[in-house]
């Protein structure tokens, strides 16, 4: 057997890799190859490119790319089509992976192409259902109102749980945590995991660090494993007079009383580990206008899209504002009520995300499929 996979994200590596570590223990003798990232490649997928082709983020650094990302698209096609894998597995990145699916059945390929972590047509353009009709067998997506919105637009889903549900289930906080920063006040900084985050939200969370130090607070900064070792570099001399922290940023938020970063995952894995979060997103403001023209919901963070009540402040554009982000952390650490009211709200956020084992079920489901 032999299965090729797309994934361009940080998350979408991760996601590769508990894939491919389920489905090798009921295929041990497929070959698993494509664009991947260090987790899927640990658990023994073959990394023809690298997942860093496509960390890429807002309109104006994808623009100039185009060139070179038609051309990864051509290479890929002709290697697939050269090999006819029993499957094309397409995580995430959507705007690169409808375009490769569509490409791949153009050109003659009729093997399943599956897309695991879909796109968000129920946020906003909801014309790339016809993608998903007419390109892919089925879809896996992360969260049940996904699968609900996909099925009514006619399109094959199949869901039982959030991948990070079972991933974080033991997780407890190490104690080189506990050594290095002691229990209390402690306040995790995410900056992100692509040089898109950095560039725009350093400063934005340095100059926070700066007032939660003087709050007596004791931020510290996670340098996250998924970004390149420029970006990694450049935040580490940013912030070299505070605390860093380059292990697991999940084992960082675990022993932290808040967080404050980048909107995405981090605010998932931030609502299972039972945590307040300031969600913050910083954009060229052309940008923002046109996504406020484009997007259906009114907010960015799955928490509080879960919830139907605001859970994580969101902060965007010239609203993420240091002041701003300081205040909204005080407002829930200093406030018993407000913390009690957002706690209830968190837990019937995190009751909406499935129980099972996501990626034991994915693998499953393809083997079945096959």
């Amino acid at each position: 057997m032999n299965i090729f996979i797309s994934c361009g994200e940080v998350s979408g590596d991760l996601y590769a890799g508990d894939f491919i570590r389920e489905f090798l223990k009921i295929a041990p003798d497929c070959k698993i190859w494509g664009m991947l990232g260090r987790n899927a490649i640990e658990s023994g997928g073959e990394a023809v490119w690298s997942y860093d082709e496509l960390k890429l983020m807002g309109i104006f650094e994808i623009i100039p790319a185009l060139p070179r990302i038609f051309k990864l698209k051509r290479a890929i096609v002709n290697e697939v089509i050269k090999k006819n894998p029993d499957a094309a597995i397409l995580i995430d990145s959507p705007d690169f992976n409808l375009m490769l699916a569509h490409s791949l059945r153009k050109n003659g390929y009729n093997k399943k192409i599956i897309s695991l972590v879909p796109p968000t047509v129920w946020a906003w353009r909801s014309g790339r259902v016809k993608n998903l009709k007419r390109d892919y067998d089925f879809c896996l997506p992360l969260f049940y109102f996904e699968h609900e919105y996909l099925i009514t637009h006619g399109v094959k889903s199949l869901w039982c749980a959030h991948p990070l549900v079972h991933d974080m289930e033991n997780l407890r906080t190490p104690d080189e945590f506990y050594e290095r920063f002691g229990a209390d006040k402690v306040i995790a900084l995410m900056s992100g995991s692509r040089k898109y985050d950095i560039n725009y939200h350093a400063e934005i969370l340095l100059k926070t660090a700066e007032i939660l130090r003087e709050k007596n607070y004791r931020p510290v900064f996670s340098i996250a494993r998924g970004l390149n070792s420029e970006s990694a570099n450049k935040l580490r001399e940013l912030v070299k007079d505070f605390d860093i922290w380059e292990n697991s940023g999940r084992d960082l938020m675990s022993g932290a009383e808040a967080v404050a970063g980048v909107s995405g995952t981090v605010a998932v894995e931030a609502m299972l580990l039972k945590k307040f979060m300031v969600v913050i997103y910083n954009m060229k403001k052309l940008t923002y206008w046109l996504l406020k023209k484009l997007v259906r919901v009114k907010k960015i963070s799955i928490p509080n899209y879960l919830s139907g009540e605001p859970v994580y402040p969101e902060l965007l554009c010239d609203r993420a504002a240091p002041e701003n982000i300081v205040r909204e952390l005080e407002k829930y650490l200093t406030n018993s009520d407000n913390q009690r009211a957002i706690n209830l709200r968190l837990e019937k956020a995190r009751a909406l995300m499935g129980k099972d084992n996501a990626a034991e079920f994915w693998a499953r489901s393809v083997k079945n499929e096959l």
